[in-house]
């Protein structure tokens, strides 16, 4: 069985071996759009060989290692990413994540030195990224450089690590900012009503779904937001309810570091 999973007739979803990271690959007018590949390179081989219309964009959500690792190797392709996305690769994080990650989890690192973003966008903004228009909206709180997308001509919605139906919102930058986006993402959905809400880990979800998923991650951060405004310290994370996933290998230690995150943010000793 192939992995390829159809979404509409221009519009395929490629899931990673490794936490179900999603490629999705966009065909239109005799030109490919991937968003966020990854990550073996045989994974990306795979996608690049699925047809025989170039790969002319590649759309990076965010510079986290599992959604850069396929820029170096499709060097003729116009890479579009945030402005923040771009200070994290320019600096070297992005490279020094792929290489240690890539290590843990024995996947082959190749082609990071053609890391890079052709193109930053400064959201909000709405671009055209070959035949397709890109309203894209700033999405920080899992990370700063995090960007979601609204694809109108798909209908679709791509939102980056946010709305996992696998694992819980975990906030590396800003639990409030994390928060603050998954409200954001509720206003689009509602508004949009896209066919199909693009998750970073996990198969791609109704609105339906989404909006199930998103009110059950406010409430989760709403709790996290007022453990820490009440004065409470990082030591009791487990004072506070988790949203239910099918994954969760991790959700302990993201919930740990949510806790933690939102104390400091609070201004409650650590």
């Amino acid at each position: 069985m192939g992995r390829a999973i159809r979404l509409t007739d221009t519009a395929t979803w490629w899931p990673s071996t490794l936490w179900l990271t999603t490629t999705l690959e966009l065909r239109r007018d005799g030109v490919r759009l991937l968003v966020d590949p990854g990550i073996s390179r045989w994974e990306i081989d795979e996608v690049v060989a699925a047809a025989e219309d170039p790969v002319g964009h590649v759309l990076v959500t965010h510079a986290d290692w599992d959604h850069v690792m396929a820029l170096g190797l499709l060097p003729d392709a116009e890479v579009v990413a945030s402005a923040g996305a771009l200070e994290r690769i320019s600096s070297g994080e992005a490279r020094e994540s792929a290489e240690r990650e890539a290590a843990e989890y024995y996947v082959e690192a190749e082609g990071l030195d053609g890391l890079r973003v052709d193109r930053p966008v400064e959201p909000p903004a709405e671009i055209a990224i070959g035949p397709w228009t890109a309203v894209c909206r700033p999405a920080p709180g899992h990370t700063e450089d995090g960007m979601a997308v609204w694809l109108p001509q798909e209908g679709l919605l791509v939102v980056g690590d946010h709305l996992s139906e696998l694992e819980i919102p975990w906030a590396y930058s800003s639990v409030r900012d994390l928060r603050d986006t998954v409200r954001m993402l509720v206003g689009v959905i509602e508004r949009e009503q896209p066919e199909w809400v693009v998750v970073g880990h996990g198969h791609p979800l109704t609105a339906t779904r989404a909006l199930e998923v998103a009110d059950a991650d406010l409430d989760y951060l709403d709790g996290v937001l007022a453990y820490a405004a009440g004065g409470c310290g990082p030591e009791h994370p487990e004072r506070i309810e988790l949203p239910r996933r099918t994954g969760g290998a991790g959700d302990l230690e993201a919930h740990a570091a949510n806790v933690k995150l939102a104390c400091s943010e609070a201004g409650v000793t650590v």
